[in-house]
C-alpha cells in the first residue's frame, strides 16, 4: 500500500496523520502494514478476498474483545469514526489495531519455547465458556474422511501415470486412513472451544522473555482443543535438521522436546486422558493431510511423489510407532 492509499484510510479514523509505514514481519495471508501517524503506531490489515465475511470478522473481534477482557495479550482493536472494527473500502477491508512492539518468538531461546507452551494453555483457558456462531462451520481441515478425499484425489489425477510403487504407496497410505477412522471412532467426547486455529512462532510477539501479544485470529474456530495442540506439538516440537526434503515437516517429533512443552502448557491447562490418548493420532492425521495437502505451500506434484509419498509415510509410521510414548509423556505431566 502507498502512503496516499493509507491517508485515504486514516480520515475514516481519529489516528492523526499519516507519517511513515512498512509491512509488517509476519502475516502470509493477509497485507500487514506498521503505520505511524502523528499520534503514535498501529498496525494495519487489508484483508485477503477469502477472509472478508463480514459475520467472520465480527466474531474474530468478539473473540479478541472477550480475550482482553480476561487480561489475554490479544490485539486491541481501534474503532473508526463511526464505532466499527473494521472499514469497507472500494471492495477492500481494514482494520486497525494498536501496535505490539516486540520480537517474533525465537524457538533457539528455551524461555521462548517454554512461553510458547506456558501461553498457549493460558489461551485455551482464557477463552473456554467464550462461543459465537460464526465459529462453528462443518468439516474440518484434518480428520481421516478429509484424507481420504485427498488420497481420491491424487490417485485420480495421476492415474495416467501409473506406478507399482505409487500403488503400493497409495494402498499405504489409505490403510492410515482407515487405522485413523476406527481411531476417531474410539475417542469418546473430547473438550472443544474456539481454537487459535494457526498458533505458531509468527503470530507471538515477545518482550523480552515473556509473550505480550498473540495475534491473527482469521483461523480461529470451534473444535477440539486437543487438535491444536497436536498442531503445535508438530510447529514447537519437531527436528529441525531438514532429513525431509519433499514435504512441507521437516521431521518428525522430539520427544524430549514434546515433553517440555506439555509439561509447559500443563500449567495453564490440564488435559484430559482422553485428549491425551487422542493426541497422536491427531497429530498422524495432520501430518497426513497437511503433506498430502498443503495449505500454504505449491501442491503436491506426480512428478515429486516418488520421493515425496516416502516421507509422507515416515512422518505417519513415526506418529504410530511413538503412539505409546507420547501417551506415557502426556500421562506423567
Amino acid at each position: 500500500m502507498t502512503g496516499k492509499e493509507i491517508s485515504v484510510l486514516l480520515t475514516y479514523y481519529r489516528l492523526g496523520e499519516f507519517q511513515s509505514c512498512r509491512p509488517a514481519e509476519h502475516g502470509y495471508v493477509n497485507e500487514n502494514w506498521i503505520v505511524e501517524t502523528t499520534t503514535g503506531t498501529y498496525f494495519l490489515k487489508r484483508r485477503h478476498p477469502s477472509l472478508r465475511h463480514a459475520d467472520l470478522i465480527r466474531a474474530q473481534h468478539a473473540l479478541m474483545q472477550y480475550l482482553r477482557n480476561a487480561n489475554f495479550p490479544a490485539p486491541s482493536l481501534i474503532l473508526s469514526r463511526q464505532g466499527h472494527t473494521f472499514l469497507e473500502v472500494a471492495g477492500e477491508v481494514y482494520e486497525f489495531h494498536d501496535y505490539i512492539p516486540g520480537d517474533l518468538c525465537d524457538l533457539t531461546r528455551p524461555a521462548h519455547f517454554a512461553a510458547a507452551a506456558r501461553t498457549l494453555g493460558w489461551y485455551h483457558t482464557a477463552v473456554d465458556g467464550f462461543d459465537h456462531r460464526g465459529f462453528h462451520r462443518s468439516g474440518g481441515r484434518y480428520t481421516p474422511a478429509r484424507l481420504i478425499q485427498i488420497i481420491d484425489r491424487l490417485e485420480s489425477e495421476w492415474r495416467s501415470r501409473p506406478s507399482q510403487a505409487l500403488d503400493r504407496m497409495f494402498g499405504e497410505l489409505r490403510a492410515h486412513a482407515r487405522d485413523l477412522a476406527a481411531r476417531f471412532d474410539e475417542f469418546g467426547p473430547l473438550p472443544e472451544l474456539i481454537i487459535h486455529g494457526d498458533y505458531y512462532a509468527d503470530n507471538l510477539i515477545f518482550q523480552g522473555d515473556e509473550v505480550a501479544g498473540v495475534v491473527d485470529y482469521d483461523l480461529a474456530e470451534w473444535h477440539w482443543r486437543a487438535m491444536e495442540l497436536a498442531e503445535a506439538l508438530i510447529y514447537f516440537a519437531a527436528e529441525h535438521a531438514g532429513r525431509l526434503r519433499y514435504i512441507v515437516y521437516p521431521g518428525v517429533l522430539d520427544l524430549s522436546a514434546v515433553e517440555r512443552f506439555l509439561e509447559e502448557y500443563s500449567q495453564r491447562a490440564r488435559l484430559t486422558a482422553g485428549e491425551v490418548h487422542a493426541l497422536p493420532h491427531l497429530i498422524r492425521t495432520i501430518w497426513l493431510c497437511a503433506s498430502l495437502d498443503p495449505p500454504l505451500g505449491p501442491p503436491l506434484t506426480r512428478e515429486v511423489a516418488p520421493r515425496a509419498l516416502p516421507e509422507v509415510l515416515t512422518l505417519a509410521g513415526w506418529a504410530e510407532a511413538h503412539a505409546s510414548d507420547i501417551v506415557e509423556i502426556g500421562l506423567a505431566v
